[in-house]
């Protein structure tokens, strides 16, 4: 665990990104803190993303997403909302931020390769933050009341 003092930021990652962007906007409330979205911090500043890949390349998409999640990592009292995607390529930025994720229950997934995407990216997210905050359903009263609870506790 991070020391307190040295935590600028709260980031939260989950794989549903929409329920992530809700509970994160929602905590930001409740606590009195700036609220950012990543995705929509990417999408703001490249006007229009799908353009941007398609006349400037790859590349140049990606070192532009970089820009703006670097950006992002350097905010003082930001609830931040972060997919799994770009919390996967661009964590290591946000070393200066306690890191939750939202886990949601298991879904049944009958497909192999649906189960083996999700467990790997569960693995993953278990690995790499500082809270891991275990949900029965997806509730954002839930998540916030849980998340209230282990941040009383810092």
């Amino acid at each position: 665990m991070k020391a307190v003092d040295t935590i600028f930021n709260i980031v939260l990652v989950a794989l549903d990104d929409k329920f992530c962007k809700n509970v994160s906007s929602a905590l930001a409330s409740k606590l009195d803190m700036y609220w950012a979205d990543s995705r929509e911090l990417i999408i703001y500043n490249l006007i229009d993303p799908k353009k941007v890949l398609d006349t400037c390349g790859l590349e140049y998409y990606k070192k532009q997403e970089k820009t703006v999640i670097e950006n992002c990592s350097q905010y003082r009292d930001t609830v931040v909302s972060l997919s799994f995607d770009l919390f996967k390529e661009y964590h290591a930025l946000f070393s200066n931020s306690l890191i939750i994720y939202l886990e949601l229950n298991k879904p049944s997934l009958s497909s192999s390769p649906s189960k083996i995407a999700f467990n790997s990216r569960d693995e993953f997210l278990n690995q790499s933050v500082d809270i891991k905050i275990e949900l029965t359903k997806k509730s954002k009263l839930q998540a916030i009341n849980q998340i209230l609870n282990v941040l009383g506790g810092l």
